[in-house]
């Protein structure tokens, strides 16, 4: 596996290195591998319907696990997945952190892959890729762990209406742009070890995919993205996580801080993003 820290890693190595490793692999004779994939909600009512019917294409309803927080809004008062209640006076990345790791090591030991992932994220290999879909993809994996390539899916109301959340969801947006906070190792077949949000290992050690994509949907809608912030901003949050200033992005509930941030502020290391269309094979993925 091509461990590497650098966060702008050579992608014509890794697609080689991975057609090589994958050679002798074909998908007609395979097994199923046993797959799980987990995730941590409160309160969803529109992000945890998308995606429970995304992954449910890839995982029986017994091996989608939901890390319940005080959920009160019935989101996930549904069937088609694994509820486990968990119960934190606050919202507390570190406490959020632990919770999730702790199952990720429970349940390797009955699983040969485990999928990690916040209710805002679809994984998912490019469809024109040797393996066009999640499930393919982890039928055929067997690294350690990889680290998707991280997109953001940039609503522009100036010349796109409200999403529609009952069509498919890329079709109706035309931009994302490349995001490297969000190249998360996710997908596992050892234990891990996580700083805060899943972004990074805590040793640093990166094993880029180029060509799986984790589409990070928190911005699909400006009127809808608002109105999630506005119900953060109501948690009652960790003190320690408020005096860090961890997370803040998601609680900003002024009108006119919000709009700044998400029209004004789409920089990485200072410099402006730059937007890319979204090409036609995506369209149907989510």
């Amino acid at each position: 596996m091509p461990h590497t820290n650098d966060f702008f890693p050579d992608f014509d190595y890794l697609r080689q290195w991975r057609t090589a490793h994958y050679v002798g692999w074909d998908p007609t004779t395979a097994p199923r591998r046993r797959r799980a994939v987990i995730t941590i909600v409160r309160d969803e009512p529109e992000f945890f319907p998308i995606w429970l019917r995304y992954y449910s294409q890839f995982f029986a309803a017994d091996d989608i696990y939901v890390l319940d927080h005080d959920t009160t809004d019935g989101s996930t008062s549904g069937t088609g997945f694994v509820r486990i209640p968990v119960v934190h006076p606050t919202f507390d990345i570190n406490w959020l952190l632990g919770q999730v790791t702790e199952l990720q090591h429970r349940l390797l030991a009955d699983y040969d892959v485990v999928v990690v992932c916040d209710v805002d994220e679809i994984i998912a290999p490019d469809p024109a890729s040797a393996t066009p879909d999640l499930g393919t993809y982890l039928d055929r994996f067997d690294e350690s762990f990889v680290n998707c390539i991280g997109f953001q899916v940039l609503h522009q109301p100036d010349t796109e209406p409200p999403i529609d959340l009952t069509q498919p969801l890329l079709a109706q947006r035309g931009w994302w742009y490349r995001d490297p906070l969000y190249d998360k190792p996710l997908i596992a077949t050892t234990p891990m070890q996580w700083i805060g949000g899943f972004h990074r290992r805590t040793d640093r050690v990166n094993n880029f995919d180029p060509d799986l994509r984790l589409v990070h949907l928190h911005h699909l809608d400006v009127e809808r993205c608002y109105s999630r912030h506005v119900s953060r901003a109501n948690f009652i949050h960790a003190e320690r996580d408020l005096e860090s200033g961890v997370n803040s992005h998601n609680r900003i509930s002024d009108r006119a801080e919000f709009d700044h941030w998400f029209f004004d502020k789409r920089q990485i290391n200072g410099t402006p993003v730059t937007l890319e269309p979204i090409e036609p094979r995506w369209h149907t993925v989510v």
